[in-house]
């Protein structure tokens, strides 16, 4: 199953960047399959569900951006969930969980107020940590270079992170946490913080940090993390020393 889904992901790829090859009936059997099934742990993207054919599918193509890139994006980071379930053996052996990754199961986060309370404990924590990352990203290279092109899209992505993070710890602090996460807020910091990671992937001490300040999002109640961070963590070990 995860090389049907890792199929799946190409063929999506290739119709929301102008492809024609995705076939309907083959699209209609993987939606009903992926949605359906408790094997799959409630991890394929919710947007699947309201797009029941591909002229609905390729109206939602053009609302994600209008570049290609940002598209291709968009779907990596959409089935990562699932592929990593399916990667670990999830579909075999696990219950249906309780949800995407869901951060209240192991977090400790249960309630608006409780994550309210997180938020204003841990986010200015984070804030300080992105502001020195920032700082360091900035530096000139040591041989007078400009920055990778990798290094300035984790930069801009830090930025907008940081200002985020801001507009959150405004909201809580208004009691308005509930209306925030409704509108996308959340789920906009929990995406930044993701590509700031992933540009970050080859830097190892920016990388181990940008997975610290996941680590803070999760226990702060972000949804979408939990299953990344594994993913963070085996790297960072990876590119250790033996």
């Amino acid at each position: 199953m995860f090389d049907r889904v890792l199929d799946f992901q190409s063929e999506l790829i290739a119709y929301f960047t102008g492809g024609k090859n995705l076939e309907e009936a083959q699209y209609q059997l993987m939606r009903r399959e992926l949605l359906e099934d408790p094997r799959y742990g409630g991890l394929a993207p919710s947007w699947l569900r309201r797009n029941r054919d591909l002229s609905a599918l390729w109206s939602f193509a053009k609302t994600v951006d209008g570049s290609w890139e940002p598209r291709r994006q968009f779907l990596r980071e959409q089935f990562e969930p699932l592929l990593d379930f399916l990667e670990r053996g999830g579909a075999a052996s696990s219950p249906k969980m309780p949800g995407p990754y869901d951060a209240s199961a192991w977090t400790g986060v249960q309630s608006t107020a409780q994550q309210a309370k997180a938020i204003k404990t841990l986010i200015p924590v984070a804030q300080a940590a992105i502001g020195s990352l920032i700082a360091h990203l900035e530096q000139p290279n040591h041989n007078g270079g400009p920055p990778l092109d990798e290094v300035e899209f984790a930069l801009e992505r830090l930025r907008k992170l940081h200002v985020a993070l801001g507009t959150l710890l405004t909201a809580v602090e208004d009691g308005k946490l509930k209306d925030t996460i409704q509108c996308g807020l959340v789920a906009e910091i929990a995406r930044y913080g993701k590509q700031a990671a992933r540009a970050l992937k080859h830097d190892p001490l920016p990388y181990a940090l940008s997975g610290t300040l996941l680590a803070v999002f999760t226990a702060c109640g972000f949804d979408g993390l939990g299953g990344y961070l594994g993913g963070i963590a085996m790297a960072i070990r990876k590119a250790g020393p033996e």
